[in-house]
């Protein structure tokens, strides 16, 4: 009869708590929706020289591709399988995960084995009589499980695991935006690279022209046909062009160890490839996906989403915090004065029932709490609307770079056809007779001086099509695989030298 009544009161109970687990206070979180009239407001690069872009098309995960350099492919492969920043917040991503695993794990029953050891002494003089009837001091040993269950009725455990959900999807997007970020750096650190050793080739042509050119005016000056000023005006330029060469040296070198550390290696450890900026292409095509499909894919977005639907879920915790909380909690127990006689002799306890308690005055805290987290709601709301307009105007800027960059690139290229018109012009005068040594030398300093621009403005063109990719997301939804989840192929770990003791 007994075990029967207790049966009921089970049922019972567990029907409450399916009950109240309908109820879960606080907001339901509704995924932010784009404005109909949010766009980039822009139209498509009207020069040839910029490549045509196409807008509603998705963005391949593997972009840099487009650019059609082996080189640049194994720079990016490298570091995809080695890079520590990306391999670090993939494992951020596994602890975040197995933290909400651990949350949720409080929505179930808590069971636990109690042990007691102790020695007791009883006196029970002030209920029986006569006096001392019932004294008696001895060893005490317990020994079984108990079980605490929270029901849950307001929801409040249902909000910290949908909050601890949104805080580890957070965690994954910041992993993609390390993972198309690095992708990016990878990309554009080549073709600054690129860059760099064109315009060192340039400048030491330049310098041995400009050293040429010194040479003449010395000439020239010996046999009186030019003054001493012109000779100084031809040491000068040629001193200031010199100067600029090891600055970019050290670019060169920054840019070398920049792809090393990406590619996981030390600057010793990396192996630079052949890289130039003729043996990359220019993509035909690019693709520039809708508003629409950009605050559903871009990384940062996402993650500033995951943080605003986290303080959604908050609001919900604070408020049942407000509420009562019911829970039901059981105990049994083995009791013996002899550890040897542990289910010998009839010594079992247990205790089953429910429990409630509901807060009454907590001076305020419960309710500052509550407003606390409908500000830090208001507050993550800004930010995402903050960061999906920087977004919005991030890839605004860089179409807008595609074209200017078009118009550069064929302003420059004029300027350099008109200083290839005029050293050739110049040659074929002192051929004839008519220029002067000086006058060629001349001319080919401002060819040189127009090849040094050209290849500032082809390099812009590679960097500026690399930002529109990454503004655009990276196309890492288009991978194989979650590229979030993949484990790094290989770790180098760099040995350090132990420490010499210092002397005091």
């Amino acid at each position: 009869m007994i075990s029967r009544r207790l049966g009921k009161k089970i049922l019972a109970l567990c029907a409450t708590a399916a009950l109240g687990s309908a109820c879960t206070v606080g907001p339901d979180f509704q995924r932010p929706q784009t404005s109909a009239s949010a766009g980039y407001s822009l139209s498509a690069p009207r020069t040839d020289a910029a490549p045509a872009v196409t807008f509603g098309s998705d963005v391949a995960n593997n972009w840099y591709q487009l650019f059609r350099s082996d080189a640049l492919n194994g720079l990016v492969r490298q570091a995809l399988e080695a890079n520590p920043d990306l391999e670090a917040a993939r494992h951020g991503l596994v602890a975040a995960q197995r933290e909400l695993q651990a949350v949720s794990g409080t929505a179930l029953p808590q069971i636990d084995a109690t042990g007691n050891i102790g020695r007791q002494h009883i006196n029970g003089s002030f209920l029986l009589e006569p006096v001392n009837g019932l004294d008696a001091t001895g060893n005490r040993f317990a020994l079984g499980p108990s079980m605490a269950y929270d029901l849950d009725v307001f929801g409040g455990i249902r909000r910290s695991i949908e909050a601890q959900g949104a805080a580890a999807s957070n965690v994954r997007d910041q992993t993609l935006n390390t993972y198309i970020t690095l992708v990016d750096q990878v990309v554009e650190a080549a073709f600054n690279f690129a860059s760099t050793e064109a315009q060192i080739k340039t400048t030491e042509d330049l310098i041995a022209d400009l050293r040429d050119q010194y040479n003449l005016t010395q000439t020239l000056e010996n046999a009186g046909k030019i003054t001493r000023s012109d000779t100084y005006q031809a040491k000068t330029q040629l001193a200031n062009t010199e100067a600029t060469l090891p600055g970019l040296e050290q670019q060169r070198d920054v840019y070398r160890n920049a792809l090393a550390q990406l590619c996981g290696r030390t600057p010793d450890e990396f192996v630079m490839p052949a890289v130039s900026l003729r043996d990359f292409a220019i993509p035909r095509q690019v693709p520039v996906s809708v508003p629409s499909d950009l605050v559903r894919h871009r990384p940062d977005i996402l993650a500033a989403e995951d943080l605003l639907h986290e303080a959604s879920a908050r609001i919900g915790v604070a408020t049942a915090a407000r509420l009562p909380s019911f829970s039901i909690s059981g105990q049994y127990a083995q009791q013996t004065t002899f550890a040897g006689e542990f289910f010998k002799a009839a010594g079992g306890v247990w205790s089953f029932g429910p429990q409630m308690a509901a807060p009454i005055f907590q001076g305020g805290t419960l309710a500052a709490r509550q407003k606390e987290a409908r500000e830090q709601y208001l507050q993550a709301a800004s930010t995402y609307r903050s960061t999906v307009l920087a977004a919005f105007v991030e890839v605004a800027n860089t179409l807008r770079a595609l074209e200017h960059d078009g118009d550069s690139y064929l302003a420059h290229n004029r300027a350099l056809e008109a200083a290839r018109q005029n050293r050739d012009l110049a040659n074929a005068q002192y051929r004839a007779g008519r220029y002067t040594e000086l006058q060629v030398l001349t001319a080919e300093q401002q060819y040189q001086d127009a090849v040094l621009s050209q290849v500032h403005a082809d390099a812009q063109r590679f960097t500026d099509i690399a930002g529109l990719f990454h503004a655009l997301g990276g196309g890492w939804w288009n991978a194989s695989e979650d590229p979030s989840l993949q484990p790094v192929a290989s770790t180098q770990s760099v040995p350090i030298a132990p420490r010499k003791a210092v002397v005091r």
